[in-house]
């Protein structure tokens, strides 16, 4: 894997910021778990790594993307994929766009609250 321009959405931090990742290792390092699942968030390749235990390690931050339904619970690193391939890329977004499409939350016991504020805030 050559490195890849990617997005941190940190939400305990409530905050996006572009990161490096140079291998596999990297997204758990930033996420700050230890499984990850994957989430194709648009037709053109983008995709969220995620805590795949995040609904049972006890997390309690998380965040909601524009059109899906449920909460994921925990960071997200977001990186682009070659369809063709399958390799992972650069993402295509900005961290204007990923503001836009996300909202974080933390959780008490069953229920949700959001986050201050419209989105997370951009890191520069």
């Amino acid at each position: 894997m050559k490195p890849c321009k990617a997005i941190l959405l940190n939400a305990r931090e409530n905050t996006v910021e572009f990161v490096t990742i140079k291998d596999w290792t990297d997204i758990s390092k930033f996420g700050k778990f230890d499984l990850f699942t994957t989430v194709q968030v648009d037709a053109k390749g983008n995709t969220l790594f995620v805590d795949d235990e995040g609904l049972l390690n006890g997390t309690n931050v998380g965040f909601s993307w524009e059109g899906m339904k449920d909460v994921l619970m925990g960071n997200a690193i977001i990186l682009g994929t070659n369809l063709n391939t399958g390799d992972s890329v650069d993402t295509d977004l900005t961290l204007e766009q990923v503001r836009d499409k996300t909202q974080c939350f933390v959780r008490f016991g069953r229920h949700f609250i959001k986050a201050p504020g419209l989105g997370p805030n951009i890191v520069a």
